[in-house]
């Protein structure tokens, strides 16, 4: 029973967050036929054109009209082209895919070695040093953070692309180097957010009662970290992955739109500008729901429990 309801509440989350989504865009001035045929429509041909893209009707009527369509497995079509979202979307989200999974990966390596070793030195240089700097970089725009990464190794050393085009007749996997700064920027943005949590779980950790004692029993300095302090740090540190998860999931769109990647957040973006419903959707839903199962995994981890009757056994 409680699994049935986690996922009614991610489905209602979800319903409800994408229905704000499509609230926001209806909002907007002008919609798909005033961005097709702009300064060279008539109001009669962009009414003519709305009516058949079935952007006059109801905003409750094409929302549910949406959600039914995707239900059944359907995400509707690019309106200015034709062709099938589904299509239009298997490139950018590959391509985001691939630069989510390795900025998230490199973003719990690098935050957890650095937020651990600055909890375990508390109050020493170094982690003065790991705290400053984490809270610079959380301190700074995500676009700032781009465009520092661009001018260094892009402008100045002129060790990687500036932008990330996609090769002539090729596919972007055919030139790995235009992933190389997108990565690079979305993992300092999420690092710096791991470090400062994980640092206070683990310096917390490293007080506590039962560390103390397993020190005083003369367990080596090494294992007390890795039986007793980091076991311990799992539930909470997870949490703090999760939460970065939406964080940069919104830092990707800007990412992607400073270096002109071409995913998943470059698409949304143009799918706002050309007020392509079914894109901006298909999109939003893809991101909503990361960030739900992101949250709900964390939320499903359980943290160690290291008892008595360890500490007893580490002591032998």
């Amino acid at each position: 029973m409680r699994v049935i309801g986690r996922i009614v509440k991610f489905a209602a989350l979800l319903f409800f967050a994408c229905f704000l989504v499509f609230l926001a865009l209806d909002v907007l001035p002008g919609n798909a036929a005033t961005q097709t045929l702009g300064f060279n429509g008539t109001t009669e041909q962009i009414e003519a054109l709305a009516h058949r893209w079935g952007l006059d009707a109801p905003l409750l009527e094409r929302f549910a009209s949406w959600a039914a369509g995707v239900f059944s497995g359907d995400l509707g079509y690019v309106l200015s082209t034709g062709k099938p979202v589904v299509e239009a979307l298997a490139g950018p989200l590959a391509r985001t895919a691939v630069m989510f999974s390795i900025s998230l990966g490199a973003t719990a390596l690098l935050g957890v070695a650095f937020g651990t070793m600055a909890g375990l030195a508390s109050g020493r240089a170094s982690d003065r040093i790991i705290s400053s700097l984490s809270l610079v970089i959380r301190a700074l725009p995500e676009f700032i953070i781009a465009i520092l990464l661009m001018f260094l190794l892009a402008t100045e050393f002129n060790l990687l692309p500036a932008v990330s085009l996609i090769p002539v007749g090729g596919d972007a996997f055919d030139d790995p180097s235009i992933f190389v700064l997108p990565i690079a920027s979305m993992t300092l943005i999420g690092t710096s957010s791991v470090v400062r949590s994980a640092r206070a779980v683990v310096q917390h950790e490293n007080q506590s009662l039962h560390v103390e004692a397993a020190r005083l029993a003369g367990v080596g300095e090494a294992r007390v970290v890795l039986r007793h302090v980091l076991p311990a740090c799992i539930a909470p540190i997870a949490q703090a992955l999760a939460q970065v998860v939406p964080y940069l999931i919104g830092g990707a769109v800007i990412v992607e739109s400073v270096f002109s990647f071409p995913g998943l957040g470059t698409m949304l973006v143009s799918a706002v500008m050309d007020r392509e419903p079914n894109v901006l959707m298909a999109c939003a839903l893809i991101m909503i729901s990361a960030s739900l199962v992101a949250f709900w995994v964390a939320d499903s981890l359980g943290g160690g429990d290291h008892g008595e009757e360890e500490l007893r056994q580490e002591a032998h």
